[in-house]
C-alpha cells in the first residue's frame, strides 16, 4: 500500500536540529526503515518556531548535505529533500511576506498551530500565505483539540484551499480514541490531501508499517482521499 504514497512530506529526521533524530546513525536507521516500507522519497521538515527552534534554510541544507553523504555510504536509494514545519506566529508571517520560507512541490508550505488555543488571526494569516503565492498545508489537523467539536472548520479550511496533512500514526491505537476518531472523520469526508509519518525516531515508522493489518482506515485513506504525495516524486 505504501507504493500508493511513495513520498513522505513530514518528518524530523535531520539530526540535532529539533526534537527529532539525535544522530546521523538514527537518521540512517529511519531512512532505511522507510525505504524498506516502499517509500522512494522523504521531504523532511525541521521545526521552525520563535523561541524554540531556529532553523534557517542554510542550516537545514548544511545538515542535509551531511546526511546525503551518509546515505550514499550506506547505499540507500531513498531520496531526501527538505522543507520546514513552521509554527503559525508573527515571525512565520513575516518570513512569508519576505519570501524566506522553505517550500516543497508546487510552492506548498507546511505549517502547524497551537495544539490548545486557536489563533484569532488564523483565517487572515492563511489568506496572507495564499496572497503571497504559497499553498498552505496544515500539519496534523486531527491533533488540534479546539476542532474536535467544530469539525465544520475542517471543511472551511478545505474549501478555502488549505491542504490538510494527516499523520498516519493518528489512525493507529497508539493515540487516544478521540484523536483517532478525529483522523477517521477526515478520511471519511475525503479531506486529506497529504499524509505524513511525522517521524522523530523509529517509533512512528514501526507503527505505520502495521497499519494495513490494524485498521481498515489506512486502505480507505489510500482508496478514497485525493492524496497528492505521489505527485512530489
Amino acid at each position: 500500500m505504501f507504493q500508493s504514497i511513495l513520498v513522505d512530506i513530514h518528518s524530523h529526521v535531520l539530526p540535532n536540529l529539533d526534537d527529532g533524530a539525535k544522530s546521523i546513525s538514527e537518521t540512517i536507521d529511519i531512512c532505511k526503515f522507510m525505504q524498506n516500507m516502499g517509500y522512494k522519497k522523504m521531504i523532511t521538515t525541521p521545526h521552525n518556531q520563535k523561541g524554540w527552534f531556529a532553523n534557517p534554510p542554510e542550516k537545514i541544507y548544511e545538515t542535509l548535505n551531511k546526511v546525503n553523504v551518509a546515505l550514499s555510504i550506506h547505499r540507500l536509494n531513498i531520496q531526501l529533500d527538505v522543507a520546514s514545519e513552521y509554527y503559525l506566529d508573527e515571525l512565520f508571517i513575516q518570513q512569508i511576506k519576505n519570501k524566506e520560507v522553505l517550500t516543497f512541490g508546487n510552492n506548498y508550505v507546511l505549517f502547524e498551530l497551537s495544539p490548545f488555543i486557536c489563533s484569532k488571526s488564523l483565517w487572515s494569516d492563511i489568506q496572507i500565505i495564499m496572497d503571497s503565492g504559497y499553498i498552505p498545508v496544515l500539519a496534523h489537523p486531527e491533533r488540534y483539540i479546539y476542532f474536535y467539536n467544530q469539525k465544520e472548520k475542517y471543511h472551511a479550511l478545505h474549501e478555502m484551499g488549505v491542504k490538510l496533512q494527516l499523520n498516519l500514526v493518528s489512525l493507529s491505537d497508539i493515540v487516544s480514541k478521540e484523536l483517532r476518531c478525529n483522523a477517521e472523520y477526515l478520511v471519511d469526508n475525503q479531506l486529506v490531501s497529504f499524509c505524513g509519518s511525522d517521524s522523530h525516531s523509529l517509533k512512528n515508522p514501526s507503527t505505520i508499517a502495521q497499519l494495513q493489518k490494524s485498521t481498515p482506515y489506512f486502505e480507505k485513506l489510500i482508496q478514497t482521499n485525493p492524496l497528492l504525495n505521489k505527485t512530489l516524486l
